[in-house]
């Protein structure tokens, strides 16, 4: 009688279609179709020497760019679309009262986060800062909307702290008040920035640790991913039992 795993018995989870998705002005049938259509876009670019020719290109055969790519929010390679995301976010961000005039005070406070986050803990990383001490300096110096670029994003801390932003749970683990009108005080009782989502684009040299910082703060199918681990793990159990050759 052959036993029977945890793993053998676990279902498999019937994956939902999606629904119409816009991306950058375009309305697509679903995301996979937004993804067939960026992706032919991004394979046209890739035969543009001038293109390749940018600093930083990756050594790499285009299969693979493509593959490892998501476009247009993610590309193994130079993202050709951050211009069109740059301008799509500043049409979205609230227009400022007339004569608004940005300025801050340095950021003067003791900033410190501990290691033993989940979100910390999903991908170790030479030089990693945690996503909440991030997020005090995000939402010091922008208002939601805002744009902020890291050139060197490692594996993406910086995206998750712009989107945690916009978390009222997050923010007030930081240990801020917010009020009903979304507006974050300090223990000090001043006010000091407002809830909500910050825009973050990330780059970096290293194609795993971009690749990493996609899979970190876009959102996920969670039936494929589901799905997926699930034969992973099936895998790996048949490999455990497997009767070794030595």
């Amino acid at each position: 009688m052959q036993e029977l795993s945890l793993f053998n018995t676990l279902p498999e989870v019937p994956q939902k279609p999606s629904g119409p998705v816009t991306c950058l002005g375009m309305t697509f049938e679903n995301d996979e179709a937004r993804r067939a259509y960026f992706t032919e876009k991004l394979r046209k670019k890739l035969q543009d020497p001038e293109f390749r020719k940018i600093e930083g290109f990756p050594i790499g055969s285009d299969e693979d760019i493509l593959i490892l790519s998501d476009p247009p929010y993610y590309t193994a390679c130079p993202n050709p679309w951050i211009a069109d995301f740059i301008a799509e976010w500043e049409a979205q961000k609230p227009k400022q009262p007339e004569g608004y005039h940005y300025h801050r005070e340095p950021f003067a406070a003791d900033v410190s986060e501990g290691k033993n986050d989940p979100i910390y803990n999903a991908h170790s990383y030479h030089t990693k800062v945690p996503h909440k001490a991030i997020m005090r300096y995000i939402l010091h110096y922008t208002e939601p909307g805002d744009i902020v670029f890291d050139g060197f994003c490692g594996t993406g801390m910086t995206g998750v702290a712009a989107q945690m932003c916009g978390s009222k749970e997050a923010v007030q683990s930081l240990g801020y008040r917010v009020l009903g009108d979304s507006s974050i005080f300090n223990d000090e009782e001043n006010a000091i920035s407002k809830l909500g989502e910050r825009k973050a684009i990330l780059t970096d040299l290293s194609p795993i640790a971009t690749f990493i910082s996609n899979n970190l703060n876009n959102i996920i199918n969670s039936t494929k991913f589901n799905n997926a681990y699930k034969k992973l793990l099936k895998k790996e159990f048949r490999n455990l039992n497997r009767p070794s050759d030595v």
